[in-house]
């Protein structure tokens, strides 16, 4: 019995510990997938389409990055059923992985299509979750990103007035976010589209110009930065077509065509029927029949998109519930397994007991002989000794079962089994790979910047310490977030308290430049 646990055992852990190495893999993919998702989302769709069945398996405790990227391709591919469905499977497992920024990020996903699109006032809530996770994580730029929406559901009120006021108090704090310059573009989309509606062209050319100033900035995505600037050519087309102005009207048109890949459905929409009434006003009554033609192609497609997403999603729910059930049932047999084992080991501790006993009367029926009594007195002594630490070791494993026995969370449970086993056992440590050195991934680099760090910024964690060396060696914010296996919105967080603990902002200096002053090797000297 005693040989069949131990193959058990061996064979449980090896594949507890293939099945790591696997999960770390997937994982990879996901990080992978999120390199690519802003300009190549098609490509990011390709490293997670790598990842398996059953998906809640094979990257548990990733899911809710899983299904936020999906979310952010489906948007990239004007698929709102899908995008909305996904961002809700997102904030579902952000919760329970405790993802603090993700939850935030959906929440507000979720609250624009359903309030912006759905015209939705229950859509609310989520944005008072995403204002409750960003404070959570103390998330300053996620929380400037709710405080826009207000200007956002204003504006799409048509409240120009009121939304450019909630803008313009707010306006130098969202352009000093210096490492995400997206929420000043998105500060000067919304002010340009404000004065648009309320004919101050002036106004609206001056915000429209800074928005287009920020195309080269490094902290904004190309793709997404083109996406507001052809809404704002529609928006301005649109206007002026209202005063017939029919030259200028006809310019942004042709400017939102040259951006016409960037276009989502509502300004696809938009751009259609903004030219179809071009041609009415013109009199070129072929031309008008061809985009109404063009419209309504469309808005058939999107509808026939939209069918097979929720037939998709259908799909995706159901098996995700199977999958849920299959896991209910393999916690079940893990359970089973849990009290296998135990009565294997009381069964192994009586067996145990009762040999101990047979050889101690065997013990007291020597002792009576006198004729070997001195040769039973020395083996005496000597089993004497190890039945007394026998006695001790079965004590410590039924104190040892007993603890285990009580625990409710599975996981633990398997875990402190394998401990014991590992104290039964110890030739099991072999399978342990001992042979890398942690040490020797310590250089003189990391020592030298370490300490001068420390001792001059003693106020700083560790977590912001090690951020504060890869910015030093050169790695950007999205590099940073892969390697620590957090979110770029987190990494941008914590590089926001590092300069008000650094009190950069009052010394007038950035981050970069300041830990370059160190005076210590960089990325490109090592």
């Amino acid at each position: 019995m005693k040989t069949i646990i131990n193959v058990f055992l061996f064979v449980y852990i090896s594949v507890s510990f293939s099945q790591n190495k696997l999960k770390k893999k997937y994982y990879s993919f996901i990080d992978s997938a999120e390199v690519y998702v802003d300009e190549k989302p098609n490509i990011s769709e390709s490293f997670l389409n790598l990842i398996p069945e059953p998906i809640t398996e094979n990257i548990e405790g990733r899911l809710a990055h899983y299904y936020q990227l999906k979310g952010l391709i489906s948007d990239k591919n004007n698929e709102s059923v899908k995008e909305f469905q996904y961002f809700l499977l997102a904030q579902k497992y952000a919760k329970i992985e405790k993802e603090n920024d993700i939850a935030g990020m959906v929440s507000l996903e979720l609250f624009f299509n359903t309030y912006i699109i759905k015209k939705d006032s229950s859509a609310f809530k989520y944005l008072e979750e995403a204002k409750k996770y960003y404070k959570l994580n103390n998330n300053i730029n996620g929380l400037a990103e709710v405080n826009q929406m207000y200007a956002y559901v204003e504006f799409s009120n048509k409240n120009y007035t009121k939304s450019n006021k909630l803008i313009l108090e707010n306006l130098e704090s969202y352009k000093n976010i210096k490492e995400d310059q997206y929420y000043y573009m998105y500060a000067l989309f919304m002010l340009t589209s404000n004065y648009t509606h309320l004919e101050n062209f002036n106004l609206a050319n001056e915000y429209f110009n800074k928005l287009k100033s920020l195309k080269k900035d490094s902290t904004i995505s190309p793709s997404l930065h083109a996406s507001h600037v052809v809404t704002n050519n529609i928006c301005m087309a649109e206007v002026y077509l209202k005063q017939q102005k029919i030259d200028s009207s006809l310019f942004y048109l042709k400017e939102a065509a040259e951006l016409r890949k960037y276009m989502n459905v509502s300004d696809t929409e938009h751009y259609f029927k903004l030219y179809s009434d071009y041609y009415s006003q013109i009199g070129n009554i072929e031309r008008k029949a061809n985009y109404i033609d063009s419209l309504r192609l469309f808005n058939l497609d999107e509808i026939n998109k939209n069918v097979d997403a929720s037939l998709g999603l259908n799909k995706i729910l159901i098996t995700s519930e199977k999958q849920l059930v299959n896991e209910t049932k393999t916690k079940h047999k893990y359970k089973a397994l849990f009290w296998v084992l135990v009565f294997s080991l009381i069964g192994l501790i009586v067996f145990i007991l009762l040999r101990y006993k047979k050889i101690k009367i065997k013990i007291q029926d020597f002792t009576q002989g006198k004729k070997e009594l001195s040769y039973l007195k020395t083996n005496h002594d000597k089993l004497k000794v190890k039945v007394k630490g026998l006695e001790d070791y079965i004590i410590d494993v039924k104190k040892e079962i007993k603890s285990i026995s009580i625990i409710s969370d599975t996981s633990k449970q398997r875990d402190q089994i394998k401990e014991l086993y590992k104290d039964l056992h110890l030739n099991s440590s072999t399978i342990l790979d001992k042979s890398k050195n942690h040490l020797e991934l310590v250089n003189d680099l990391n020592i030298d910047f370490f300490n001068t760090l420390n001792e001059k910024h003693p106020e700083l964690d560790d977590s912001e310490v090690i951020i504060c060396y890869y910015l030093h060696i050169g790695f950007k914010n999205k590099e940073i977030a892969v390697f620590l296996n957090k979110s770029l919105r987190s990494i941008e967080s914590k590089r926001f308290r590092i300069g008000k603990k650094l009190q950069l902002k009052e010394n007038k200096i950035n981050l970069l430049e300041y830990l370059k002053s160190f005076g210590l090797p960089t990325k490109n000297s090592v």
